[in-house]
């Protein structure tokens, strides 16, 4: 294969930019023959010169170049650094209240949990909170749990409760984060009890505003963990309709334990799964 050949299987920019990015993310593990067709990346420079070598020892004069042939190309096999991100959005309004029986201590104590099973998968994390009126990346996505967990024991409670803006925040992360890694999956793990009461945008009623933001995330393919904090008659709220909108079911904190969380999670994988 000569130069003009391998040109013509050079990516275009918007390839590197898109799906053939993801392949140079990660630990390399190995490579590959390169199928017909596919563009000549991440190239194995080393591995396709070596086998250009070995299929032509012997039959070349001299003063003649060694030439490349198809079979000869090797890509680079790297293994993906994470399996998964998963983005924390706790509701730490004053409708979660404090002391240890308020509803915002059971919540973190899902994310105690979730957070240890996301060490152990070798997943990011990521948490987001809202109150007042707005939502803070309080931790950006890393691979140290130790990072959120640490954040989680000591977030102030208060205020409105701004819901419309913790998802439209995540929604603006996991964005981010399948531009930058294209082939990340994610995770939305929500816990709130639905008392929307700040809105985005001045004048708009906030649980319609949440509902559609929820619809908007369905549309992108974006998987959620809804967890409803309220008990008894509340528990239909606007919490149902939400996990209504974004695919999924609302669980209920008080039911849960952390095994059935994880069971959740792994059936939601599943039937997502192609």
């Amino acid at each position: 294969m000569g130069l003009n050949e391998m040109q013509r299987h050079r990516p275009t920019r918007g390839q590197v930019l898109g799906e053939s990015r993801t392949a140079y993310t990660g630990r390399r593990i190995g490579s590959r023959r390169r199928q017909p067709g596919e563009p000549c990346i991440p190239l194995d420079t080393a591995r396709t010169l070596i086998n250009g070598v070995i299929r032509r020892a012997g039959q070349l004069p001299a003063n003649q170049r060694l030439s490349l042939a198809a079979e000869d190309l090797h890509l680079q096999v790297r293994k993906p650094s994470f399996r998964r991100l998963i983005v924390f959005v706790i509701d730490t309004s004053d409708s979660m209240g404090e002391g240890p029986e308020a509803p915002i201590r059971a919540g973190l104590g899902a994310c105690f949990s979730l957070a240890a099973k996301a060490y152990l998968n070798r997943d990011q994390v990521c948490l987001i909170t809202f109150r007042d009126r707005e939502a803070r990346l309080v931790v950006p996505p890393t691979d140290s749990v130790m990072r959120v967990r640490q954040q989680l024991h000591r977030l102030p409670v208060g205020g409105a409760t701004p819901l419309a803006a913790g998802l439209q925040k995540a929604r603006q992360v996991i964005s981010q984060a399948r531009i930058k890694n294209p082939g990340v999956s994610s995770l939305l793990v929500l816990i709130s009890d639905g008392e929307a009461t700040a809105p985005l945008n001045n004048g708009t009623e906030p649980n319609q505003e949440v509902l559609a933001i929820a619809e908007a995330m369905a549309r992108e393919s974006i998987p959620a963990l809804v967890i409803g904090t309220l008990s008894g008659r509340q528990r239909q709220s606007v919490m149902s309709r939400l996990a209504e909108a974004l695919g999924t079911e609302c669980l209920h904190i008080q039911d849960l334990h952390a095994k059935e969380l994880l069971q959740h999670i792994a059936r939601s994988e599943r039937s997502r799964s192609p």
